[in-house]
């Protein structure tokens, strides 16, 4: 079993997993990481499966000293050293006792990810190690926090890497499932939401993003509607008429009425937007939103079993990159 020790954490840096899973009827959100894709794909070059605790960073990545030896991989767009020697995002190493990991400011994206061969040891809350800061479940960490690490054998898991194909890169267009509180805007408002274009402002965090543009017109109902459940990427209108959309860490409940819901495809690049950066939404039909996610998990399925496969490294092979449909070959 390894140890890690926090040298420095210059932004909040958080243990995450993919969430708390059957407690949204008790008020509990479902918190987790904020990039599902990017987080799976950090613990697959590791050889974990994919809802292994890892760090989570926002804009700036820590520093870090190995106190054993161990194998991890950084995701995001980022520059790494391992002592000094700069070495490549999406893609595992081997670090020995005494080593230190300096992970660089986001070049691109708000979130990156840093995953450890075998995962985080960490006590669990209500079946998850995520941590949701208004509930006091966890905290940020901080410098000379150590964490253990979990047992695996690290030789098998050296020198993955993914292809540049396969890294994610999301564009400025969030597609997203009209309703369920259509009757509370007029047809100019939900015009009005559709070609318009939304900055995020700076008043945004994991619990929500929220977004500076064109008034959306409300109905003669208004914005106010009898509080019910919001699901995660809910977009929420309230009486100024600018949009919220509600991420990992919402409240379970709200009161003002959804224009739309993001599509689960689309979840990790509204999430990776940063303060100033534009966003504009297309609607699609939730059959359409089903066989986007039905071909991401394709992808994903692939792609673990290209990574943590043991020996030789798979070679990734593209038959339909459009439709996100993928081979792979044992070379």
């Amino acid at each position: 079993m390894g140890m890690i020790e926090i040298i420095s954490a210059p932004s909040p840096l958080l243990i995450q997993d993919l969430g708390r899973r059957g407690y949204l009827k008790y008020g509990v959100p479902k918190s987790g990481v904020m990039d599902e894709v990017s987080a799976r794909l950090a613990n697959y070059l590791v050889g974990n499966p994919d809802d292994s605790p890892l760090l989570e960073f926002t804009l700036v990545g820590p520093t870090i000293r190995f106190n054993s030896s161990a194998v991890f991989a950084v995701a995001g767009d980022v520059d790494v050293y391992l002592n000094d020697v700069k070495i490549e995002p999406w893609r595992s190493y081997w670090a020995k006792r005494g080593d230190i990991l300096r992970v660089g400011m986001l070049k691109s994206g708000m979130y990156g990810y840093i995953a450890f061969a075998g995962g985080i040891e960490c006590d669990r809350i209500l079946g998850s190690c995520s941590t949701y800061l208004r509930a006091n479940f966890g905290k940020p960490l901080k410098p000379g926090d150590k964490l253990k690490l979990g047992y695996a054998i690290l030789t098998e898991k050296v020198g993955k890497s993914l292809p540049e194909e396969f890294i994610p890169k999301y564009g400025k267009e969030i597609r997203v499932i009209l309703g369920p509180n259509l009757e509370n805007f007029t047809r100019n408002g939900i015009e009005t939401f559709l070609i318009s274009e939304y900055v995020v402002t700076k008043e945004s965090d994991r619990m929500g993003y929220r977004l500076d543009g064109p008034r959306i017109e409300h109905s003669d109902k208004g914005a106010d509607i009898i509080t019910e459940a919001i699901p995660l990427g809910s977009i929420q209108v309230p009486a100024n008429g600018k949009p919220i959309v509600m991420l990992a860490d919402a409240q379970t409940t709200g009161g003002y009425a959804k224009i739309a819901v993001v599509s689960k495809v689309d979840l990790p690049a509204i999430a990776q937007k940063r303060p100033g950066e534009k966003v504009k939404f297309r609607e699609i039909s939730v059959k359409e939103a089903q066989e986007l996610l039905k071909a991401r998990e394709r992808t994903m399925k692939a792609l673990r079993k290209a990574l943590t496969a043991e020996g030789n490294l798979f070679r990734i092979k593209i038959k339909d990159f459009e439709g996100l449909i993928f081979a792979y070959t044992d070379e």
